[in-house]
């Protein structure tokens, strides 16, 4: 029994040699009691799904492309701001508003 025992009990660099190759094949991690943010790095990544779902506007090129380009909402404010002109109820031209009014 005393002679299996020998067998066993390496010296600690041998220890330490068997535990290197033993991580290597095996595929083992040393335990350590700190966070090593493994869980989080294999994560599948979400960047392109987000870019393909939230797409550029196009306004700012088509701008570029085809001068009078608007959009349907500006179109809509363009028409509505027209039409309440008309009413009489638009904006004030520059310079004439009611804090213009106040001055001397």
């Amino acid at each position: 029994m005393s002679s299996v025992n020998k067998l066993v009990q390496f010296s600690p660099a041998i220890r330490k040699g068997i535990a290197q190759v033993k991580r290597d094949v095996l595929g083992h991690v040393p335990q350590i009691q700190e966070r090593t943010g493994y869980q989080f790095a294999k994560k599948q990544l979400t960047g392109v799904y987000l870019n393909q779902y939230y797409t550029d506007p196009i306004a700012k090129s088509a701008r570029q492309a085809i001068p009078g380009f608007m959009t349907e909402l500006e179109e809509r404010q363009q028409a509505k701001l027209v039409q309440r002109r008309r009413q009489g109820k638009g904006p004030p031209k520059k310079g004439s508003g009611a804090r213009s009014k106040k001055k001397k």
